[in-house]
């Protein structure tokens, strides 16, 4: 068994623009991290009109326009997540499900059935704080003890694993626990969903605190 923490970045809340992932053994051990940065075809905007970004992304609009589009990294990125001895974890993982939906319907792929562990609702749960929290206010407030480079898809995903390590040692869980005793943390992608309607939506609207 191996566990796959991964991200997905966004140009404007809805085309992917980088795929991260942090490919681990049942340990952590880190066995492969990389990001997978994507053409999204579509300008970058990240806050509405008149108003400043409040996250910024690793790579220029430039950068982004000279990589493929999301097409030629599809068997790859269907390789990694739908290889049964993976473990699927995300930050808010129902919101990159969406993004991947969104995707492969703009492109005319197969949606993938998938279903992972939530790692933001698992913190909310354990620690019983007030609201979700962002990746980056947990990883502070765990004393993960990295400097991150927040909002590039491979990094995030890192700190996704470090996070659910820590998670992990502080209450002597394993998988095991996690799935008999956290199960409202399971998400199954809903391919049947209508979430490539809302292409509108501003970026703030459906990142949903990643």
């Amino acid at each position: 068994m191996k566990f796959l923490f991964f991200d997905i970045e966004c140009s404007n809340g809805h085309d992917i623009c980088s795929f991260g992932y942090c490919l681990t053994d049942d340990k952590f051990k880190i066995i492969k991290k990389e990001d997978i940065v994507i053409n999204p075809e579509s300008r970058i905007v990240l806050s509405k009109k008149g108003e400043e970004a409040k996250i910024h992304l690793a790579y220029s609009q430039e950068y982004f326009n000279k990589q493929n589009p999301f097409d030629f990294y599809y068997p790859k990125i269907y390789k990694l997540l739908m290889n049964k001895k993976h473990r699927l974890f995300g930050h808010s993982i129902q919101s990159d499900f969406s993004y991947l939906n969104i995707a492969c319907r703009r492109y005319n792929l197969p949606i993938m059935e998938l279903q992972g562990y939530d790692t933001q609702k698992l913190h909310h749960i354990i620690y019983k704080t007030q609201h979700i929290e962002s990746l980056e206010k947990i990883a502070q407030e765990l004393d993960i003890e990295k400097d991150f480079i927040f909002h590039k898809s491979s990094e995030d995903a890192h700190a996704t694993m470090l996070i659910t390590k820590r998670i992990f040692e502080d209450n002597d869980m394993d998988i095991n626990i996690l799935d008999s005793k956290y199960k409202e943390c399971i998400v199954k992608n809903n391919v049947n969903s209508g979430d490539y309607k809302n292409k509108n939506l501003h970026y703030d609207e459906i990142k949903l605190n990643k």
